[in-house]
């Protein structure tokens, strides 16, 4: 019965279904939505012949046939057969995109719609329900289409970032050519958001491998202080937080700092903990992320008694001379959320650090504790008026970093300012961590007042700039509690400290076996493409067998089917993806090729097998690479905690 209700169902009804879980905004305008106000609808003899008309303008859709311009179009966008992602602004009358989405190549089509009224009509006539629910069909309304929503679609999945390359907003229908300006707008975002999303990547493979490698060194220190859940607990309830970066800005906020630092919490980023200090402030929680034995400078230039009473909020990947620098307070660390730090299953120690600095490794733990409100300060992610990087009393200096804008010769970076009306120059690596604050506020689940009170520096859409002597006013001024954390029993500790060094074993173990299956095909691979050579010398490429290259694929694709296994991504990827992301978005233009005939798609393989060479020798270098680090630091770790393990 209940499947005969389900067939009962209008097309409209099946696509509203699907939106409301797809996406809820979309589905409570269209529950609102007055219909016949702007456009009228002409149906012709055939169900996917029918055109729509601008009731004022008179200008419809289709000049004539809507069948036949649907067609043709069908037919010019051929060239884009091998695309698994498409993007097209103008919903037309959903005809096109029907018939675009039979291809079986096609992972999904996201459509942008500037008209309500236009999606309301295409969703009661065509049949997108199965679509839009697997998310083969995004169906984005324009007014919701901006840079965070954009930037979520290449966070779906990590093959949408590989395509990225071959990123076109396709605008097909000629109705569509008055909204020239807003197309230009949207389009401008997605070139913001696929460099965002291939920046954040990384391009550095080692400092991946590092991190992995400090993991394991870091397991005793983790398993015997305090998790993640432990401080989190201790968070609940709490009504502000003061997030403190190094900004040139913090230096003139420190006074009032002091006034309200009985009545919040400071969370503190390490290179603002020596610039508190000497104002007399002692922040609740100290945030180190980065995995370089600089960040250590920042507790070994502050008196030991600064730390006492002080939570140091450490991601698993620090190097060891951080660890060594604290010698009071309290340790408490936290992972990544990488493959690697989620295998271990230790999920009460994770995971924190998404965003790619202290400051957004902060605010994730402000929206996790459910804070009432967070005020920002210093946190500039620009240069000084004066060409500052960082604040006075910042343990590397006023001008760490310089400005661009100095030399003539080189381009300022510039982003809109703190309070609008003007530009401001900051670097690329501050720019992506002002895009991750950004998308992290968007993101935030419930309803956290975010203010930012830096008065300087670049803007940070999605909060509300208010000075801090404004900001504070909101603060109710109720003495705050200590933040005491308990420590894990020693028997807890042994147990998962085994648990730890049997899932490196597993890695090892696996890592060999698949380094082996990669050698093979590359081996393989190579004294094939030795026998092509020989052949394109002596010109008789005619008697290349294709067979042999089809082969040759097939063991390409067995290997690539494994580097995108779960456990193989879990273990790896994150020390792999950065060289092997940048091939395959080479390898993706190759991909997209357009093929019509027998010499075409021969082509085609061979050029993706030349491809694949580097490609494959680079995977095996990379798994052999991360063994010998986690191998050493699997003997290290064996040895440090061999008082725990012979209990």
């Amino acid at each position: 019965m209940q499947h005969q209700a389900q067939e009962e169902k209008s097309i409209y009804e099946k696509n509203l279904e699907a939106l409301r879980v797809r996406d809820p905004l979309l589905h409570r305008d269209l529950l609102n939505i007055k219909t016949n106000t702007k456009f009228e609808v002409y149906l012709g003899s055939d169900n996917a012949d029918f055109n729509i008309i601008d009731i004022e303008s008179k200008k419809p859709l289709f000049e004539s046939n809507s069948l036949s311009e649907n067609m043709a179009l069908y037919e010019d966008l051929k060239s884009y057969s091998y695309y698994p992602y498409l993007y097209f602004y103008g919903l037309g009358n959903g005809v096109l995109f029907r018939m675009l989405l039979g291809n079986t190549l096609l992972k999904r089509l996201v459509v942008i719609e500037p008209e309500l009224e236009i999606i309301y009509i295409v969703l009661n006539l065509v049949d997108f329900s199965e679509q839009i629910y697997t998310n083969k069909l995004i169906l984005l309304y324009s007014k919701y289409c901006n840079y965070q929503m954009i930037l979520s679609l290449f966070d779906m999945d990590k093959f949408s970032k590989i395509y990225s390359k071959v990123y076109d907003l396709l605008s097909v229908f000629r109705f569509y050519d008055s909204f020239k300006d807003e197309i230009l707008r949207i389009n401008q975002d997605f070139i913001k958001a696929i460099e965002h999303s291939v920046i954040s990547v990384g391009n550095d493979t080692q400092d991946a491998i590092i991190g992995l490698k400090h993991h394991i060194l870091n397991m005793k220190d983790v398993l015997s202080n305090p998790s993640l859940l432990e401080l989190h607990a201790r968070l609940k309830d709490r009504d502000t937080a003061i997030i403190v970066s190094t900004g040139p800005s913090l230096y003139k906020q420190l006074a009032t700092l002091k006034d309200i630092a009985p009545f919040v919490t400071i969370f503190c980023i390490d290179a603002s903990f020596p610039v508190l200090y000497k104002a007399g402030i002692k922040p609740d929680i100290v945030f180190t992320l980065e995995r370089v034995k600089e960040s250590a400078k920042f507790y070994e230039d502050t008196p030991k008694k600064a730390q006492e009473g002080v939570i140091f909020e450490l991601t698993s990947i620090v190097h060891r001379d951080t660890i060594k620098a604290i010698t009071r307070g309290t340790k408490q660390f936290s992972f990544r959320p990488f493959g690697y730090t989620s295998i271990f299953r230790f999920h009460e120690y994770g995971y924190l650090g998404i965003g790619m600095s202290a400051a957004n490794m902060a605010y994730e733990l402000v929206v996790h504790s459910r804070f009432k409100r967070c005020i920002i300060i210093g946190q500039d992610l620009a240069f000084g008026e004066d060409g500052s990087s960082h604040s006075k009393g910042a343990v590397y200096g006023e001008d760490e970093i310089k400005p661009k804008g100095q030399d003539p010769k080189k381009n300022a970076l510039l982003v809109e300012k703190y309070g609008g009306g003007g530009l401001v120059e900051t670097t690329e690596v501050w720019k992506l961590f002002l895009n991750f604050y950004e998308k992290d506020i968007a993101q935030t689940p419930y309803n956290l007042e975010v203010i930012n009170s830096t008065e300087g520096g670049a803007r940070i859409r999605g909060t509300k700039e208010l000075p801090f002597k404004e900001a504070i006013k909101l603060v109710k001024k109720i003495q705050k509690e200590p933040l005491v954390l308990h420590y894990p029993d020693r028997n807890y500790t042994t147990y998962r400290l085994k648990e730890a060094i049997n899932q490196v074993e597993d890695l090892i173990t696996y890592g060999r076996a698949t380094k082996k299956k990669v050698e093979k095909t590359f081996l393989k691979l190579v004294k094939f493409l030795e026998k092509i050579e020989k052949l394109n010398k002596q010109n008789k490429l005619d008697l290349l067998v294709f067979k042999a290259m089809e082969s040759i694929s097939k063991d390409i694709d067995s290997v690539k089917e494994t580097y995108n296994e779960e456990r193989f991504m879990d273990y790896f990827g994150d020390a792999l993806q950065s060289y092997i992301f940048h091939q395959e978005l080479d390898i993706a233009k190759i991909l997209v090729k357009p093929i019509t005939t027998e010499i075409e798609q021969k082509a085609k393989t061979l050029e993706l097998l030349y491809a694949h060479k580097y490609w494959l020798f680079s995977l095996a270098g990379g798994i052999d690479s991360v063994l010998k680090v986690v191998s050493k630091s699997l003997r290290a770790l064996k040895a440090k905690s061999k008082p725990l393990l012979s209990n």
